[in-house]
């Protein structure tokens, strides 16, 4: 897996936040004379593929310019207002979508913002996962949400992603390999992806081989930064696919299935190395704190077996 990078800074100079946008592939350029009140403050976290931005930016000011990489932004404070190809609209309880080639106009007013840059190359590795077909490369129809509900589940992703970035839980390559997976996915399922063809349906002889494969992919490879779209890969599938046979065959996903293996695998290491901290096993398997892994935990095994 590709090393974690990371910038934390702040500045009240725009041309010195313009050079701060440029380390998540941006050329962009905020309004020469925002304010004496404009401050930029970032702490971004990724790799080579996918870079998560938690950004507070005071006062009142404007920018424009593109990015390198497929951005999907949420506003959780503040207002923005943003314009691509003459679509505008208000950032906030929205998710948007910025594309490459395509200019962003924006004006914001004391900001809270979440992005997500995924690389061309990042996104088009897992929409082939996704849809089992070599030969896709995503084009976007529109940087508006499908629908309200697919534009809540992004919203809620990025406050998990920002939450990580926060905490340092992005820094384990199990959390930051399945949260990376994720919000890719998330992105080709939120905003219009035009492409074409439609899934064939699965017989009951290809689902007993996909779910095997899966399994034993997953039992194999547990203590690795794998993600679904590994998955699906290596059962010969997409992603669709898989969440389909799995949930005919135990009635949750496959990331159900991969998160109860790590739970088990937690409870042999800590019946085999008792001094083990709930810290140290919630970091080996994969959980971004030690309280997601003590509730996840307890409500695997019960209480009276739950982490001390």
């Amino acid at each position: 897996m590709d090393a974690l990078r990371r910038v934390q800074s702040s500045t009240g100079d725009p041309a010195e936040a313009d050079a701060l946008l440029r380390e998540a592939g941006g050329r962009f350029a905020f309004s020469r004379d925002p304010g004496s009140d404009f401050a930029f403050r970032v702490n971004q976290a990724g790799d080579e593929g996918v870079d998560v931005g938690v950004y507070r930016i005071d006062g009142e000011w404007q920018s424009d310019g593109e990015f390198d990489r497929f951005g999907v932004s949420g506003v959780f404070s503040g207002d923005y207002r943003w314009e691509i190809d003459g679509d505008r609209d208000s950032g906030y309880a929205t998710p948007f979508l910025s594309r490459p080639g395509h200019e962003l106009f924006g004006h914001g007013d004391d900001l809270t913002i979440v992005n997500v840059y995924i690389t061309p190359e990042r996104l088009t590795e897992v929409a082939r996962q996704v849809y089992a077909d070599d030969r896709i490369a995503p084009v976007f129809d529109s940087p508006r949400p499908i629908d309200p509900q697919r534009s809540l589940v992004m919203l809620q992703t990025l406050q998990v992603a920002a939450e990580y970035v926060r905490s340092g839980a992005i820094g384990h390559p199990l959390v930051r390999a399945s949260l990376f997976h994720q919000l890719a996915v998330g992105a080709l399922e939120t905003f219009p992806l035009l492409r074409d063809g439609e899934r064939a349906p699965v017989t009951r002889r290809a689902e007993a081989t996909v779910y095997r494969r899966a399994t034993r992919f997953i039992d194999d490879c547990l203590s690795l930064p794998i993600t679904l779209g590994d998955v699906a890969a290596a059962a010969g599938t997409d992603l669709h696919t898989l969440t389909a046979v799995f949930r005919s065959r135990t009635g949750t996903g496959a990331g159900s299935y991969l998160r109860g293996a790590r739970l088990s695998a937690a409870q042999v290491d800590r019946m085999a190395e008792p001094a083990l901290s709930d810290a140290a096993l919630a970091a080996r398997w994969g959980f971004a704190s030690e309280d997601r892994f003590r509730r996840a935990y307890g409500s695997a095994f019960g209480a009276a077996e739950g982490p001390r």
